[in-house]
């Protein structure tokens, strides 16, 4: 998973942090508080013009590269990545945090979070944040995570960190052909106690689907169910002013992406660095 360039800056290779540092604007030193990194990045990116500009800079090539990075949870290896996504040492929002592995840092990732068009599209990163704090802690546990109490903060990193692990095995597939459909398509008004808990507000969706799940036990239904836990497919809540039960599952383009990624860094299993925080 990626990690931020704030508070580790000893972890970059010095030569591509430079390009950053360039490209932003900025010089940044071991002796400078996390914080005083992170809002001197955040300075300098929205010094850039924003995401669009950031975008259209960008070659055709170097535009997919950086796409394929993002539905790669935001990391690749170079001998993990099909050589039509290779064009990387040009991208400044890429950084090659040792030889040949690449990361987009968390700080640009949360930038990207907020980003209309990325939640348009449906990326996984830009529609967590979407979902209701109750929803999120609803998911986790369903997880089968035990977040901590108190550190809502860096809920949204660790849905997503968990989520790359669960959408592994699928390899981007799913027997569901849509990429949108209603919750009730599958599990009608009136037909599924679980599901009708949270048509009529009693229950969060994450908490029904996990009642649901240890007793569902139709083929595809279970499918459904596995997909939806590991991000595949999100709840896209209607406006308020339309019911619940009209809410949707919608597909997610790193669900849809195989995750090529086959190293584990140390760093990914120390807690520190998992819990280090996106969007």
């Amino acid at each position: 998973m990626p990690f931020a360039i704030a508070g580790n800056v000893e972890r970059f290779d010095q030569g591509s942090l430079r390009k950053i540092e360039k490209s932003l604007g900025i010089i940044l030193s071991n002796n400078q508080p996390a914080l005083q990194q992170k809002k001197m990045i955040y300075r300098g990116l929205i010094q850039k013009g924003g995401v669009h500009h950031i975008l259209e800079t960008l070659s055709r090539k170097e535009l997919l590269s950086l796409i394929f990075i993002i539905t790669q949870f935001g990391d690749t290896t170079l001998h993990e990545t099909p050589s039509e996504y290779t064009e990387l040492q040009n991208i400044p929002y890429v950084v090659e945090w040792k030889k040949h592995h690449y990361t987009i840092p968390l700080e640009i990732m949360e930038m990207f979070s907020s980003e209309r068009l990325f939640k348009e599209q449906g990326y996984l990163f830009a529609m967590i944040p979407s979902l209701s704090k109750d929803e999120k802690k609803a998911w986790i546990k369903w997880m089968g995570i035990d977040f901590e109490p108190g550190r809502e903060r860096n809920l949204d990193f660790e849905i997503y960190y968990q989520c790359r692990y669960l959408q592994k095995p699928f390899q981007g597939k799913s027997l569901i052909q849509d990429s949108e459909f209603l919750v009730q398509d599958l599990w009608p008004v009136g037909k599924c106690e679980e599901l009708d808990w949270f048509y009529k507000g009693l229950t969060t969706f994450y908490y029904a689907l996990q009642e649901l799940s240890r007793r569902e036990r139709d083929p595809f239904k279970k499918h459904v169910l596995d997909v939806v836990k590991s991000g595949k497919f999100v709840l896209k809540r209607q406006d308020r002013y339309r019911p619940v039960s009209e809410s949707a599952l919608v597909a997610t383009v790193e669900g849809s992406t195989p995750q090529l990624r086959e190293t584990v860094f140390q760093w990914e299993r120390e807690e520190k660095d998992v819990r280090s925080g996106l969007f």
